[in-house]
């Protein structure tokens, strides 16, 4: 059963970006926010080199780098994911959002023969119509939270506006 309203497959390469910014190992934490800044990012492959070593978005910028007091010429390498999510750029944009759901991730490396040829975001995915039915089957899995509730605990009636 095809996932698409025509009968036909759409595929990955059909819909990806291929204009590809591209951080350097050697970047530091500035120039990264820099660059995502200037082209409205927050996901960059970090190279070393012509080799795709990790990944950072700009929610690892916040999130492990300004958490942990760091500086903003800190190297980029200490605050990379090195855990490369990547789909085939012939695969059915289905076999994409199974592999968000999956790896709750919300962007995935694309490749061609294992070399890299775009990225693929949710919000590629979501200008097609042809896959409602999946993408409501994995959005709750890619934006799934783990919270310790037990850690924040705050009446409501303590704020105002």
């Amino acid at each position: 059963m095809s996932n698409n309203i025509n009968g036909d497959n759409m595929y990955i390469k059909d819909i990806m970006s291929k204009r590809l910014i591209i951080g350097s190992i050697t970047n530091n934490l500035a120039e990264i926010a820099i660059m995502m800044k200037k082209y409205d990012i927050g996901f960059l492959p970090v190279s070393d080199q012509k080799k795709i070593v990790g990944i950072i978005t700009d929610r690892d910028i916040v999130v492990n780098a300004l958490s942990n007091n760091c500086s903003q010429n800190d190297i980029i390498d200490k605050y990379i994911v090195r855990n490369i999510i990547s789909i085939d750029q012939n695969k059915d944009v289905g076999d994409a959002i199974k592999l968000m759901g999956e790896k709750k991730v919300r962007r995935i490396i694309v490749t061609d023969s294992n070399k890299i040829s775009g990225i693929l975001s949710l919000a590629d995915i979501l200008s097609i119509s042809n896959y409602k039915d999946l993408i409501n089957d994995n959005l709750q899995k890619i934006f799934e939270i783990n919270r310790n509730d037990d850690l924040f605990k705050t009446e409501i009636d303590e704020f105002y506006l």
